[in-house]
């Protein structure tokens, strides 16, 4: 029986993969027209557009502030106590539904560091905690399953006031943020028999995304559900990259786009943009083509600053609408003790204040493993994905990390510091309560330009890392049909519901 269900689940979702677009093959695959294209930002969607443009034979030119490529995922050396050592904005899982992103490291050679996680844990404030690896993989069933966690009971099920829960087997972009952008998960929680433990997981999952829970969008959370967990048969479990993103993706990334003929102009900042009859001017450089890939809190002066998009008021609108999210911090520390138990390479916690996550780079990095062996210690990242107001300096922030990372860790008090990275910042996309319509979106009113990133809106359900990637490489494809050239094929999971 339960065979039969999950053939009939997968068939009514696709198989789990459907295709984006439709390429025509007729088409010529490479450009011959020597067009020019000034990618703008160096993270995932610039590196998305700048490799697939460059790889068809356009004239691509990467500019990037920063002196690393890699925006979120970035990557960098300082110094601390006489030693060379790397940090980054902080842990990021490569889940087996980002098709576009995982093809794309397979076509870098970079697939191969890709390791997998343990289990995907919550570390209860009781001293339990909450896995999800043996739950059923099919989704609905891993819904049912969620009961052994005792994320949800026989009640759940039956109470009247549970059928909103229904919503999250019936995503569809159109309905869903229809329904319920303007409503927070805090307000959607009140108004259900929620157990407390699916408070938890629905917490965790919004903090995620850089919001606490009276601010992010039930739409972006039933979404959010349906791409990772209610979508797919991969389950909640995940891979990461077995060394620093520098040696891992982003050499090979640049390696991939240099040998296609692409410029990266490091250390290079765009202040404006001239708009011209024809094309765009970048760094005082002529293009015929332009793809804004920086993140929310440094588009809005670029495109304040730039001459030229005064009369595109959709476009200009919808780009001051953008917001940053809630400020977050990343600490990541030296050490010279261990953990006592087995844990996973990343672990969720029940937040008391600030402390979202742990993750134990010693365990997961070449060069952190290293590290740990020579000097017998252990190398942890504590983060907050949404600081509490009340938490305004770093030392304060960097203090309450501590005691709450003692406080799941009992074990590593007394441990000695190092050396340490702390970054305390605001710059992650909000996907708060009623932004949804008027988030811009890939292609715009503005003829030859187009926007990536993980905060565009697109008519597919990717988050973060595959939205970044994904987002680009629509981008390039729009490029593509302009040019009159093939488009490369795209994938996603399924656009709706098991139940929509």
């Amino acid at each position: 029986m339960r065979n039969q269900l999950k053939r009939k689940i997968k068939k009514k979702l696709q198989s789990y993969k459907v295709e984006l677009n439709a390429p025509d093959s007729s088409l010529p695959f490479n450009s011959e027209s020597g067009k020019k294209v000034a990618v703008i930002g160096g993270g995932i969607a610039g590196i998305s557009a700048a490799s697939n443009l460059a790889e068809r034979g356009f004239k691509v030119t990467l500019f990037e502030k920063e002196k690393f490529l890699g925006g979120k995922v970035g990557s960098w050396q300082f110094e601390s106590n006489g030693e060379t050592l790397r940090a980054e904005h902080g842990f990021h899982a490569f889940f087996r539904q980002y098709y576009n992103l995982r093809d794309f490291l397979k076509k870098i050679d970079s697939f191969k560091h890709l390791i997998p996680i343990d289990d995907y844990i919550i570390l209860l404030q009781n001293g339990d905690q909450m896995g999800f690896k043996a739950l059923d993989e099919t989704p609905g069933l891993n819904v049912w399953d969620l009961r052994k966690e005792g994320v949800m009971n026989w009640k759940t099920f039956v109470s009247p006031r549970s059928l909103p829960f229904i919503q999250l087997l019936k995503y569809s972009e159109k309905k869903s943020f229809r329904k319920y952008d303007n409503l927070s998960f805090e307000q959607y929680a009140k108004k259900t028999a929620m157990p407390q433990k699916m408070r938890l997981v629905f917490n965790t999952f919004a903090r995620a995304f850089f919001s606490e829970p009276d601010k992010m969008s039930m739409a972006e959370l039933i979404k959010g559900f349906h791409f990772y967990f209610l979508s797919n048969d991969h389950g909640l479990l995940y891979d990461v990259l077995d060394d620093d993103f520098q040696y891992t993706f982003l050499d090979p990334a640049a390696k991939f786009m240099i040998d296609h003929g692409a410029q990266i102009k490091l250390n290079t900042p765009v202040n404006e943009i001239k708009k011209m009859e024809e094309g765009f001017v970048v760094n005082n450089d002529h293009f015929d083509y332009c793809v804004l890939c920086t993140d929310v809190q440094h588009i809005k002066p670029l495109i304040q600053n730039s001459e030229g998009f005064s009369k595109y008021n959709e476009f200009t609108q919808k780009i001051a609408s953008l917001q940053t999210s809630d400020r977050y911090a990343v600490y990541r520390i030296w050490t010279d003790k261990f953990e006592e138990k087995d844990w996973p390479f990343f672990v969720f916690t029940d937040r008391f204040e600030a402390l979202d996550s742990v993750t134990l780079y010693h365990k997961m990095e070449k060069e952190s493993t290293a590290w740990s062996k020579k000097n017998n210690g252990g190398i942890f990242e504590l983060h907050s994905y949404a600081l509490p107001d009340h938490l305004k300096t770093d030392d304060e922030i960097k203090a309450k990390l501590m005691e709450e990372f003692y406080f799941y860790f009992p074990e590593l008090k007394g441990l000695e510091i190092k050396h340490s990275y702390f970054q305390h910042r605001k710059d992650f996309p909000a996907f708060h309560t009623g932004l949804r319509d008027s988030r811009p979106e890939i292609k715009t009113e503005v003829p030859g330009l187009f926007l990536a990133g993980d905060w565009v809106k697109m008519d597919n359900p990717s988050m973060l890392m595959e939205a970044a990637y994904t987002s680009g490489a629509i981008a390039s494809n729009m490029i593509f049909e302009d040019e009159g050239l093939q488009e490369n094929q795209l994938f996603s999971v399924p656009k709706k519901g098991l139940l929509a």
